[in-house]
């Protein structure tokens, strides 16, 4: 056998990360077990080399893939890779400084006398120009202390003694640990020569550059900017290189480093009279710190680095405001570049407290651009604005790997440990167009289409209306229609790419309280774009949209041979709270038409080592994925509103968890909750006193977590897995309503949400050991395809597919053990539906839907447990709830009409197989179902449908009770 961790060499098995010892590994624990999976690929994708190269190790994680430029993008990006900064400037011991360039260009104001061209500005004001002299003058009286690194000697050597003392107590195996990825050699930093702060630097640095460009003001008169072109940059580039290595209190570092650009460009503001600005383009680049670099090796309370890396530029650009005028901004862009902070590096081995991290980056954009309001007047806008943010940065660490911080707390006490919370966010309001007695535009949007029946058919279906045949508007046909109508003359967009922080890796090995990692990174964007409201008026809105957040990557620490090292605790999140495509119209017509891509990431592979430990290696594990959003909605109020999106979003938190001990004592052990929860509604129209359409269009994958393997070989309370994954995308879609007017609905689905992954455990020869409780739930809460009028008109058109999976296979080994390699599962399978339904009183609605959903939660569980003690035993209880109403009509005084096909495929656990003859299995199934109710009173109530389902609970499929039947 060929398993993560593990080289089968001969007979025995040899850990890859130290010398095989067959004396402490008996022959016989080496044979491959029976159904264990061969995870070679799993593995070699997750290492991205073979298993069978010399420094193979499972619990590293493969090469971060290279940072790429997109092809659309034609200025120059921050570059990640921070180990080339020419420009980068020595830090001086203490500093604290503001900055704040400013920059003005191609401004025009309107009066009742004629325009003003507002001459242009180029500044700065920094405090530098203050405090650099200052220190220059106060260098003589600083140099005086110089002694002290001298004096301090003695008290070093008693200190280093103390605590060599107190590591050798503290130290659970005295074996030395070796691992095959060390980190790149690097000469030891020691404190400056003569330096009186013994190497403490202590850093603040604030820049604020502003930008205002190509701006048109109407107070009077009008006002014309035509080709405005202005950039500005700011190089704040500046490395602490220091070290503390061998010296008590020396080598700390405090580095905080905020950038925060402010663009005010290309917009049109017309408080009375014309404004108008034409092919403007504003740019800003801004950088500022760079990396931490230090040493706290043979040190006391030496080498530690808090920073913050803070990038959060602000945007207010290409927006058409008018009053009682007429504003205008054409072919306005902005772009955005802010880079804050770089890579950290230090290192704690052979000490007391030195070598820990604690980083912040943070990288959130704040725009408003774009937008079209307006009262009494006229506002057009037509814009594209970029940024581009990076908060830290990375240098080559561990095997080449680009790195954000590499620390290590080997022979430590309390060393080398890493807090790094890290955010990757967006605040976004754009191309929102607003009308209060006027006219707004955004994006080149023209009115909506009032009759959406009047589209042209791409898939169809049709369902009856009294006597005749109605051909249905299909969803895709509808975004298609709608998105290419709308876009065609579109020049609004977006685009946002936020990194924050990265790769992170440590040790503690022959540790005490070392090594171990907090990790939260967030990537979460909130954005509203593309919605034209009115009252008394008209607006329209489109919109193109990108965004990519990445906050984190992957962990990586080694806890081998010590105690309470080497753990990580990690809680990624990845969400979204959107609205954009909306349309509400009242005593007017609105419209508002989105495309939207969105890449939301956080987190990644999470390895620790706990060999020969105490209560060391462990990991936890919280991923939560969950995007939030409402789009492609439409609200009529005496006149007409229409909502129209089409979204591909990609959401992951977290990924593959990997811990490996051999002989150790609560070591190694991981506990994972991943949560997959996509919450959305979309492609709804509500007309009362008016029309109302929304249509949508809907790509959305939802991970968080993936695979879980640990191993507890000859340990003790050791290798177990706890996973409790959770998939439930709840969803509302596809709805029409009306009340004194008509409303549609259209909507086309494509949902994939995952949580967790497989178990993969080994406690062979172990006590407590290699034992998985498994608790996946993957389910569905979808209400889709309902239709409902009174005194009015109503349509439902969905089709929707949903696949929610949880967990996955089961496998454990608890040869030769002691209560090792059990397994506990339980596994549930909620399904929750209300789906194409129609229903109306005095009027028609109709409803027609097409839906495939299928729910996996847990799979297979395979354990052995041969010749050990109450091993390999296996509980399992698997339960499959549906409670679902489709296909139902309802009238009274008028027609009512569903139609479609429903289709369920699921399952719930799966086959259990044991050498230990210990099997149980206890399958649940309460369901109920209520379909094809056709309910007319002195009205007609038609409803025509397919429907298949196939659940499996257990090893059983399951045998479904008759529906309830109330037709």
């Amino acid at each position: 056998m060929l398993a993560a961790g593990f080289v089968v060499v001969g007979g025995g098995i040899a850990n890859a990360a130290e010398p095989s010892e067959p004396s402490q590994q008996p022959a016989q624990l080496g044979q491959a077990l029976p159904g264990l999976p061969d995870p070679t690929a799993v593995v070699e994708d997750t290492l991205g080399n073979p298993l069978g190269s010399d420094n193979a190790r499972a619990a590293e994680p493969a090469a971060a893939p290279e940072q790429s430029t997109p092809q659309s993008r034609t200025h120059a990006e921050p570059v990640r890779n921070t180990t080339d900064r020419p420009n980068a400037k020595p830090a001086r011991p203490v500093h604290a400084g503001v900055a704040v360039p400013i920059e003005t260009a191609d401004n025009a104001i309107g009066t009742p006398l004629g325009q003003v061209d507002v001459p242009a500005v180029t500044n700065e004001v920094n405090t530098r120009d203050v405090t650099d002299p200052a220190q220059d003058v106060a260098a003589p009286v600083t140099a005086a202390g110089a002694p002290v690194q001298a004096t301090a000697a003695p008290a070093t050597a008693v200190v280093n003694d103390v605590t060599d003392t107190v590591n050798a107590a503290t130290r659970y195996n005295d074996k030395e640990q070796h691992t095959p990825f060390t980190r790149p050699e690097r000469t030891t930093g020691a404190p400056p020569a003569d330096d009186p702060f013994l190497g403490n630097r202590v850093n603040a640095d604030l820049v604020v550059p502003v930008q205002i460009a190509g701006n048109a003001i109407a107070a009077g008169g009008p006002a014309s900017v035509d080709g405005s072109s202005s950039n500005q940059s700011y190089d704040g580039s500046q490395d602490i290189t220091t070290g503390g290595a061998g010296i008590p209190l020396a080598g700390n570092v405090v580095d905080a480093d905020w950038a925060v650009p402010v663009q005010i460009a290309g917009n049109a503001l017309a408080g009375a009279g014309t404004a108008e600005t034409t092919g403007g383009h504003a740019g800003q680049d801004v950088v500022l710190g760079g990396d931490d670099t230090t040493d706290g090796r043979d040190g006391f309370l030496s080498g530690n680095v808090a920073t913050g890396q803070w990038a959060t530029p602000v945007q207010l650009t290409g927006n058409a405001v008018s009053g009682a005028g007429t504003a205008d901004v054409v072919g306005s862009r902005a772009v955005t570049n802010a880079t804050s902070g770089g890579a950290v590096d230090t290192a704690g081995s052979d000490s007391f407290g030195s070598g820990n991290v604690g980083a912040v980056p943070l990288g959130l954009p704040a725009e408003l651009n774009g937008n079209a309001p307006t009262v009494l007047g006229t506002s057009d806008s037509a814009a594209d604005s970029e940024a581009y943010v990076t908060a830290g940065g990375t240098k080559p660490g561990v095997r080449g790997r680009q790195t954000y911080v590499q620390t290590d707390g080997d022979s430590a006490l309390l060393g080398g440990n890493v807090a790094q919370p890290q955010g990757a966010m967006v605040a976004n309001v754009a191309s929102v167009a607003g009308a209060l007695g006027g006219a707004a535009t955004t994006g080149g949007a023209t009115s909506p289409i009032a009759d959406p029946f009047a589209l042209p058919t791409l898939v169809g279906g049709s369902a009856l209306r009294s006597t005749s045949m109605h051909t249905i508007w299909p969803p895709l046909a509808a975004t298609a229609s709608r998105t290419q109508d709308r876009l065609a003359g579109s020049t609004s967009s977006s685009t946002n790419d936020v990194t924050s922080g990265g790769y992170t890796t440590t040790s503690g090995r022959n540790g005490t309280g070392s090594g171990n990692v907090a990790d939260a990174p967030v990537s979460a964007p909130a954005e509203a774009f593309a919605a034209g409201g009115t009252l008394v008026g008209a607006a329209d809105a489109a919109h193109d949209q990108a965004t990519d957040t990445t906050a984190g990557s992957k962990t990586f620490t080694n806890g081998s041979g010590s105690t309470l090292s080497g753990n990580t605790a990690s809680s990624p999140l990845s969400g979204t709270a959107e609205a954009f495509g909306g349309g509400v119209g009242a005593i007017g017509d609105a419209s508002g038409t989105a495309t939207e891509t969105k890449d939301v990431e956080s987190g990644g592979y999470n390895g620790t080592l706990g060999n020969d430990s105490l209560a060391s290696g462990n990991l936890a594990q919280t991923p939560l994925a969950v995007p939030g959003e409402v789009f492609g909605v439409g609200a009529g109020g005496i006149g007409s509103g229409v909502g129209s999106a089409t979204e591909t979003k990609n959401v992951e938190a977290g990924g593959t968890g990997n811990t490996d001990d051999d002989n150790g004592t609560i070591s190694s052990n991981l506990a994972a909750v991943p949560v997959a929860l996509p919450a959305q509604a979309f492609g709804i129209g509500a007309g009362g006193v008016g029309t109302g359409i929304g249509a949508a269009d809907a790509d959305t994958t939802t991970t968080a977590g993936h695979d879980y393997k640990a191993t507890g070989v000859l340990g003790t309370i050791a290798g177990n897995i706890a996973q409790a994954p959770v998939s439930f995308p709840a969803q509302v879609h596809g709805l029409g309503g009306s009340a004194i007017g008509d409303g549609y609905g259209f909507s086309t689905n494509l949902t994939e949400a995952t949580a967790g992954g497989n178990n993969l455990s080994d406690g062979r020869g172990g006590a407590l050991t290699g034992n998985v409780v498994h608790t996946p739930s993957a389910g569905t809460g979808n209400v889709f395809g309902l239709a409902a009028s009174g005194l009015g008109e109503s349509s439902a058109d969905v089709l929707n597919g949903v696949s929610s999976t949880a967990g996955g296979e089961t496998t454990s080994a608890g040869d030769e053990g002691t209560l090792a390699g059990n397994v506990v599962g339980a596994e549930t399978l909620p399904i929750a539906q209300a789906a194409n339904a129609a229903a109306t009183a005095l009027a028609e609605s109709s409803a027609y839907g097409i839906d495939f959903t299928d729910a996996t939660s847990g799979g297979d569980i395979t354990s052995s447990g041969a010749t050990g003690t109450l091993a390999g035993y296996v509980l399992d209880v698997p339960t499959v709830t549906p409670a679902r109403a489709f296909d139902d009509t309802a009238s009274v005084l008028g027609g009512s009409y569903s139609g479609g096909h429903n289709q369920l495929a699921g399952n719930s656990g799966g086959t259990v197989v044991t050498d230990a003859g210990g099997i149980g299995q206890l399958p649940l199934a309460p369901s109920a179902q209520v379909y094809d109710l056709q309910a007319g009173i002195l009205g007609e109530a038609v409803a025509t449908a397919t429907e298949f389902t196939e659940l499996n609970v257990g090893e059983h499929p399951l045998s479904l009770d008759a529906p309830v039947d109330l037709s």
